[in-house]
């Protein structure tokens, strides 16, 4: 199997910010350790006033964290059995310190967390909250963790939640994992085939056949900002976008 990881990621301001003048409340990072990939997609509420800063913040320091243990020899089956469940503790923490310096709450920072660790055989999803994480198979299956949400069709749960814990989901991946992709919620209409079942063939594999062809990280990026910022997706959603994609390289 293939060594190392080839990421691309990218998010977008939507519509309705727009035209609010509001800035991306959607974040994502990402990092390649060895042959092990680390990757994060957070999306800010859009009810919470520093959830933009809320977003990168968690995005930012989930992969820091997770590529430290990493470099120092944790295992992923440490991950599921605690190990990450005790990082994303140890962030909000550090997001409410962050919260009272700015005489604020940890409610005005609330995120989504939608995030990857997949070594050379296992990994795992990790999820809170609304987006999507797709895993694709050597077989062609794809393994899904789909979205989570409250009562109400526009309720989610937050990182910044009393609860959090409660609502974390921790997704196990098995051996043949070629590519995962990430996404906010922003990009579901389009990029999800209908009920979250599959990836949309047609958007989606456009994509990925552009990216890798392109010779350059950064054009990559941009040629993907581009398209997701496309005028066309306003008709679709007035919501952020952020999509993340990351192949064996």
């Amino acid at each position: 199997m293939k060594q190392g990881w080839r990421v691309f990621g990218a998010s977008v301001v939507g519509k309705s910010h727009l035209d609010k003048g509001l800035p991306c409340q959607d974040a994502q990072a990402q990092a390649v350790v060895g042959s092990h990939l680390v990757a994060v997609v957070c999306d800010g509420a859009g009810s919470a006033r520093h959830s933009d800063e809320g977003a990168q913040f968690v995005a930012d320091q989930l992969v820091l964290a997770l590529a430290a243990r990493l470099h120092g020899g944790a295992a992923i089956e440490e991950l599921h059995n605690g190990a990450l469940e005790d990082v994303l503790a140890q962030i909000r923490a550090a997001l409410d310190e962050k919260a009272a310096a700015a005489s604020a709450t940890i409610d005005d920072y609330a995120t989504t967390v939608v995030g990857v660790v997949m070594g050379q055989d296992v990994g795992l999803f990790f999820h809170l909250g609304d987006g999507v994480a797709v895993a694709q198979m050597a077989d062609g299956a794809q393994r899904i963790s789909l979205p989570a949400n409250g009562e109400y069709a526009n309720e989610t749960y937050f990182v910044s939640g009393t609860r959090w814990r409660d609502h974390l989901r921790l997704l196990p991946l098995g051996p043949g994992v070629e590519s995962v992709v990430l996404m906010s919620d922003g990009c579901m209409p389009f990029a999800m085939a209908r009920k979250n079942a599959s990836l949309y063939a047609p958007y989606m594999g456009a994509i990925e056949g552009y990216l890798r062809s392109v010779n350059s990280i950064e054009s990559g990026n941009a040629a993907l900002a581009a398209t997701l910022a496309d005028p066309r997706t306003h008709q679709i959603t007035g919501d952020d976008k952020t999509l993340l994609l990351a192949w064996r390289a």
